[in-house]
């Protein structure tokens, strides 16, 4: 739960428990909420870090991969 909180900056308390749910763990929404607050998690907007440089290095492969692919296709 800690990890998925603080691996994904933009994931809120109802998200987190959303994926506990796929991975087959029963766990309530408030239980959620309580252990990341207890553990000094700060809520998904104060924790999300929104900049275009984390944008753009989070997804440079893929434009780099785009950007390739159609350079060798138009020589």
């Amino acid at each position: 739960m800690l990890r998925l909180a603080r691996e994904n900056d933009g994931w809120g308390y109802r998200r987190i428990h959303g994926e506990l749910l796929n991975l087959g763990w029963r766990v309530v929404v408030s239980t959620v909420w309580e252990i990341v607050r207890r553990a000094g998690v700060d809520p998904a907007p104060q924790r999300a870090d929104r900049s275009w440089v984390k944008f753009l290095k989070a997804q440079a492969a893929g434009i780099l991969a785009v950007d390739v692919s159609t350079w060798t296709r138009s020589s």
